[in-house]
Parts: structure tokens; C-alpha cells; sequence
């Protein structure tokens, strides 16, 4: 039902209680379960920090007490839920535009050096309610994930976001340098271990994170933080460095860390022995 028909269907009920000597001890009730019916805006808010301030790419930013340099930050977001003080989630159901969000998948751009546009926001509906936090996954679902990209609609037809060995996006794309310019690591989660050609739909190291933060928490306009310190922290490559991970490019090593860092082990699964550092509440 859509949030006309709620309106229209508000209006004759309000009336029909206000109109009722007899009803008035359950108008509040009545009124209750309308705005329940409702659907609760959500809009989640992205940022990535370096040092406590804004990325900023294509210049050197201090981060982890070290000079770097980032080209690329865009990450896909994707299966997002709303926290209850339970544990228990409901779905939140993305909004589309066909440029930044379509099919259930967000599109997060913090970079300004390979496309003038950026997109920090996430938006959707969820049931009314009092949520304590937000759950998300950074990549594209399985099932969505092995489509032909050329017969998709933004952001899901996204070249450089895009594996075409195995048919399949990637989560994350995260470039940056330790070495002002030289030395680029490219950070690039993804499904590996596909096969089914050509649909590649059975992949043996998923690389997708599952992202679950709770506290002072506002659906409506939160703000989800990306620790840029926390990400390099105890990256030392010393080299460029591919970190495509494995069984593509034989192991993350030495990306370990970065991969670490989303809450993955390094066969690409969550890992509750693991604990993601990077994303926090704002």
C-alpha cells in the first residue's frame, strides 16, 4: 500500500473517530495503529575519516600518523536492516532512482578523482518502530551478483565496479598510496572461487561483509562513519600491492589486514572471531 492510499485511509478513519461521541476513548489507539501502518523513513548518511577529518582524494591526508594518498573509495551497500533493543532486525526497503540505488543496492562514492559525482547517502523505508542500530552487507548479493552489467540500471552497471572473469562486482574498491603517488594499493573485494560459467553462481570465498552497529541511533538521519586509520592500520606493502583476494591472486598476503579490518577472515568469510574496525555511528 502506498503512502497515498495510508493518507486517504488516515483521513476517512480520523474522521470517522472524530465524528463519534462514543469512539473518543479509542481515538488514540485508532491513531496509534495508523501512523504504525506508515512506513518509517530511513536515511543512512556515509562518511569516510582520516585523522578525524573528511576524505579527501587525489591529495596527500594524514591517517594512522602516516601520509597517504587515496584515488578511489566507493563501496556497494546492500541488504540493509533495522535493530531492535531485541536483536531482532526488519528489512528496510531501498528507495530507487536508478542512479545511485536500484535492486536493493546502494552505491556509497567518496572519491572525486575518478568521477566528478559522489553519493554519501543511503535511503529507504522500514516499518514504524524504535530501532537501536543498522545492519548492512558491503557488496551486491549473490543473487544479484552474476548479472550481465551492461543490462543493469545504475549503479549496478557500473564498469569499474565490475569483474568480468566472474561475472561478477566488486564489493569495494579502495585505492590509496603510503608513498605520495607510488606504490598504489588496490583493495578490491570481491567474489573469487566461481565457477558455472557463465553465470559463475557458486563462488568458494564471498568477500562480503556483514556490517552491524548499534547504540544512539536516528533512522531518519544517521550518520555511518568509515575510520580510514583503522583501515591502514598494520598495512605495511611496501610495494603496490593487489589485494584481489584469493584463490584469484593465491592469497591476500599482504592484505591481510585490509581484509581483516571489514570483519572477514582471509578465505573471505565473516568471522565472528573477528571484529570488524572500521564502521562506527556518528
Amino acid at each position: 500500500m502506498n503512502i497515498f492510499k495510508l493518507f486517504f485511509i488516515s483521513t476517512l478513519v480520523f474522521g470517522f473517530v472524530s465524528c463519534d461521541p462514543n469512539s473518543k476513548s479509542d481515538d488514540n489507539q485508532t491513531l496509534a495503529l495508523l501512523a504504525l501502518a506508515v512506513p518509517q523513513t530511513v536515511n543512512l548518511n556515509f562518511e569516510a575519516l582520516a585523522n578525524g577529518q573528511a576524505l579527501v582524494t587525489g591529495s596527500n591526508i594524514t591517517a594512522d600518523s602516516r601520509t597517504v594518498q587515496f584515488r578511489d573509495f566507493r563501496l556497494y551497500i546492500s541488504e540493509v536492516k533495522l535493530v531492535k533493543a531485541d536483536g531482532t532486525t526488519v528489512d528496510v526497503t531501498l528507495s530507487t532512482d536508478n542512479v545511485w540505488q536500484s535492486n536493493g543496492v546502494a552505491l556509497v562514492d567518496l572519491e572525486t578523482t575518478q568521477t566528478t559525482d559522489t553519493n554519501t547517502k543511503v535511503t529507504g523505508t522500514a516499518p514504524a518502530g524504535s530501532y537501536t542500530g543498522v545492519q548492512f552487507s558491503v557488496g551486491v548479493p549473490e543473487t544479484l551478483n552474476h548479472l550481465d552489467r551492461t543490462n543493469q540500471a545504475a549503479p549496478l552497471n557500473n564498469g569499474a565496479m565490475y569483474w568480468s572473469w566472474t561475472g561478477g562486482y566488486k564489493h569495494a574498491k579502495i585505492e590509496f598510496s603510503l608513498d605520495s603517488g607510488t606504490n598504489w594499493t588496490s583493495l578490491h573485494l570481491g567474489s573469487t572461487g566461481c565457477s558455472g560459467a557463465p553465470n559463475y553462481g557458486n563462488c568458494t570465498a564471498k568477500y562480503r561483509a556483514s556490517i552491524q552497529l548499534t547504540g544512539q541511533f536516528n533512522s531518519t538521519n544517521q550518520k555511518v562513519s568509515f575510520n580510514i586509520d583503522q583501515l591502514i592500520n598494520g598495512h605495511n606493502p611496501g610495494a603496490t600491492a593487489s589485494c584481489m583476494p584469493l584463490p584469484m591472486m593465491g592469497g591476500p598476503a599482504p592484505c591481510t589486514t585490509l581484509v581483516q579490518a571489514f570483519g572477514l577472515n582471509t578465505s573471505g568469510v565473516v568471522d565472528s572471531s573477528i571484529t570488524q574496525r572500521v564502521f562506527s555511528l556518528k
